[in-house]
């Protein structure tokens, strides 16, 4: 029998790790996205108490004998313990020293041990790992020491809101023609942005994460409506929110966020249709059932209507910049295109295949693999990003420190997810995750530390829920012990 104080001590832990992981995920969403190397450090301040939360997690479950469960801890954090060990031998194993030539700061080449990883700039590469390894960490403590569905949900559900917040403060600057985040209090020297995001294509990656998780509650509600029905129930309320913050890709200016929204829209019809004939013996009314899907249909293509009436200024733009780019392609092989960028970005990786040039060090490298060569202007474009987040991976990390990054996700999911297991909330998270990891080789989502925070709350939510039992109540949850888990 488990001890009533351990368990009171482990309830306590677990409302402490889901007050700070919803603390992470929001302050880092309304801190600009958490970009910028200040910002970063911020982030990895605040995510830090995490390495605590897991670290009395294997303490209480070494001291039940809970065998099973420390294994699966240490099997899933020694991924991000020896990527964490890669990436500090790397910078105390510096391949390039700042010096200066006729007045212009340069990095210079010296003497390293090349057999070892290395770093171009060890400073940057500590200061990523610090932001971006504290978050997953911050995910990682949802997998081990939440005991509750109900309170993972909560937390899904209140970052759910979060996303509509920041959705119609985006809209209202939008509307308000601000020349910056917060209507101008803070400057955006990038054009392209949106609500508290200094680049719209994060604020896409970040709103189709949100609602994927959202539309994974809808059918959650579905699947278990109140007793008086579900338009009594939050489903509605759900359902608002997620076309709500969807309408926000085409306003932002996002063509790629756009169309994933779409193929959200496309897989959430399908999952309702499915649903519809799923449940279609169990309804005595099958023709008011019938017209409720025709009227919800209806209510679905007059809110796109509004959408597209809302952002066709911009949806017309951005068509005609697309048409424009196409014909450039198609005139000749003039200017530097993604194409020249992504073979570039490869080249570099190729010549350190293993270990790569160090985490963070790609722009001042790749300016001796770019072959872009300036035009009449005399501008020369630099690029701080391959806008391939795994391209960018193999040339900072090689296929070693890509490879344990990996299997930071492939090993949960081999041990938990079985699709006959997989229900409707899990399922929304994961494609959100599978989404954005796609997009991940023809963007840069994963630059953005608001981004990576809410990638890893999602998934290992996702994971979680999969490993608890369908309810939980809170006597129950005084019994509980790890090894239940």
């Amino acid at each position: 029998m488990v001890n009533p104080s351990a368990s009171s001590r482990v309830i306590q832990r677990e409302k402490l790790v889901v007050a700070h992981v919803a603390l992470v995920a929001l302050v880092s969403a309304w801190l600009l996205g958490g970009i910028g190397p200040r910002l970063e450090w911020v982030i990895a301040a605040l995510a830090a108490p995490a390495y605590y939360f897991l670290f009395a997690e294997a303490r209480y479950r070494l001291r039940h004998h809970d065998r099973a469960g420390l294994r699966r801890l240490l099997r899933w954090t020694a991924p991000l313990l020896a990527l964490a060990v890669f990436i500090i031998i790397s910078a105390l194993n510096p391949s390039h020293r700042p010096a200066f030539l006729f007045n212009t700061y340069v990095l210079r080449p010296v003497a390293h041990v090349e057999w070892l990883p290395a770093s171009a700039l060890p400073l940057a590469s500590l200061r990523v790992l610090a932001c971006f390894g504290g978050l997953a960490a911050t995910g990682l403590t949802l997998a081990f020491c939440i005991y509750s569905r109900r309170l993972l949900r909560s937390l899904i559900l209140l970052l759910a809101f979060n996303a509509l917040v920041l959705a119609v403060l985006g809209t209202l600057q939008h509307q308000a023609l601000a020349p910056g985040p917060y209507f101008g209090f803070v400057t955006s020297h990038n054009p392209a942005w949106f609500a508290t995001f200094l680049y719209h294509n994060h604020w896409g990656a970040f709103a189709v994460l949100s609602t994927a998780s959202t539309l994974g509650l809808v059918f959650h509600s579905l699947r278990y409506p109140p007793d008086n029905g579900w338009f009594h129930g939050p489903g509605p309320l759900l359902t608002l929110t997620s076309i709500l913050v969807a309408a926000t890709a085409p306003l932002s200016s996002s063509r790629s966020a756009t169309v994933l929204m779409a193929l959200l829209a496309i897989s959430a019809g399908a999952a309702s249709l499915r649903h519809h004939f799923r449940t279609r013996h169990r309804n005595r009314h099958q023709p008011l059932r019938a017209s409720l899907i025709v009227g919800l249909l209806a209510l679905f293509v007059t809110l796109g209507g509004l959408v597209f009436f809302q952002s066709r200024e911009v949806i017309q733009l951005r068509f005609t910049q697309t048409l424009e780019q196409i014909a450039h392609l198609r005139s000749g092989p003039d200017g530097y295109t993604r194409a020249d960028l992504y073979a570039d970005t490869w080249r570099m990786a190729a010549d350190r295949p293993a270990f790569g040039w160090g985490l963070d060090s790609y722009g001042p490298i790749f300016l001796n693999y770019s072959r872009f060569r300036p035009g009449p202007d005399r501008l020369m474009n630099t690029f701080e990003d391959a806008h391939s987040d795994w391209l960018q991976s193999l040339a900072e990390l090689g296929f070693v420190g890509t490879g344990l990054l990996l299997l930071c996700v492939l090993l949960p999911l081999a041990e938990t997810v079985r699709l006959r297991r997989l229900t409707a909330l899990p399922g929304g998270l994961f494609t959100g995750c599978a989404l954005i990891a796609l997009y991940a080789w023809v963007e840069f989502p994963f630059a953005n530390p608001a981004v990576v925070a809410l990638w890893w709350i999602l998934f290992f939510s996702g994971i979680r829920i999969l490993q608890l039992s369908p309810a939980v109540s809170a006597r129950s949850r005084a019994a509980c012990s790890p090894s239940s888990s």
